[in-house]
């Protein structure tokens, strides 16, 4: 008896909750089907979740989402007739409810709904080393994204080294060289990655590629050196974060060489 008084006054919460849903939700009926409480709901967008909650205060406060429940409740499309079962008596072990303070609701998550938008930017980076290097990126991005980045200083004098010193000026031999005290600086950076929008306008974004930074020392018979205590080349590695606000792009992004070198990255352009 106690149990179908439950599942009597339940229904009757159920009957009064069209005007405690969202509006995109519509609560068309609800009806006892053995021992649960069937809830069939029409729904204007889609959506991502669907979550049941109850009141047994008139609305003051509620309790959920219900955690008994099945049927329509993830990724739930446009459309008529979805529903929901409820197994009231496995939820709550209560001797009675008050009928007139009993309210129900359904709280959903849409579906952001995003344009995919390609965007390009032009960027700027500079570590402690100290140097600075400039470039480019382009991407396209809805929900997940792509990108292909491009920052180089101008030169790449690293590629066409003479040979290599250590921090102090000796060749691999341990013969000291003599320097005129030039020196030539090299950045490479040639990345690609992915990207995910994690609210609204904002994304994260993380690359990997090949990098290069190649500091050269000039002796006193002409022949250009890399010093390897301060010259990196391998993975480059970046993560970093993209805002898209009324059509312009700004990204944040730090960038390591072989985990030996940091750089800070920003990038300024427009979306379409």
């Amino acid at each position: 008896m106690r149990k179908t008084i439950i599942l009597f006054v339940c229904l009757c919460g159920f009957m009064m909750s069209s005007s405690w849903a969202q509006e995109t939700v519509e609560i068309v009926k609800a009806f006892p089907q053995k021992k649960t409480i069937v809830v069939e709901y029409d729904l204007a967008e889609d959506a991502d979740f669907v979550r049941l909650f109850v009141s047994l205060d008139g609305g003051v406060t509620y309790r959920g989402p219900l955690q008994q429940v099945s049927g329509d409740l993830a990724d739930v499309k446009a459309g008529f007739g979805h529903s929901i079962v409820w197994d009231v008596l496995k939820e709550f072990d209560v001797e009675s409810f008050d009928s007139d303070q009993v309210r129900f609701k359904l709280n959903i998550l849409l579906k952001e709904r995003w344009p995919r938008e390609t965007f390009i930017t032009l960027n700027a980076a500079y570590s402690f080393a100290p140097q600075a290097s400039f470039g480019f990126s382009v991407g396209q991005v809805k929900r997940f994204g792509w990108f292909v980045s491009v920052m180089s200083n101008g030169r790449f004098s690293g590629f066409d080294a003479d040979g290599t010193c250590d921090a102090q000026g000796y060749l691999p031999d341990g013969h000291l060289m003599q320097y005129t005290g030039d020196v030539s600086k090299m950045r490479l950076s040639v990345m690609a990655g992915g990207m995910m929008r994690i609210k609204g306008p904002w994304m994260v974004r993380v690359g990997v590629g090949y990098g290069n930074r190649t500091l050269l020392w000039q002796t006193t018979d002409g022949q250009w050196l890399r010093n390897t205590a301060y010259s990196i080349q391998g993975l480059d590695l970046s993560a970093g974060l993209q805002l898209h606000l009324h059509g312009f792009v700004i990204s944040l992004e730090a960038v390591t060489t072989q985990f030996q070198n940091v750089e800070a990255k920003i990038g300024l352009g427009y979306a379409f």
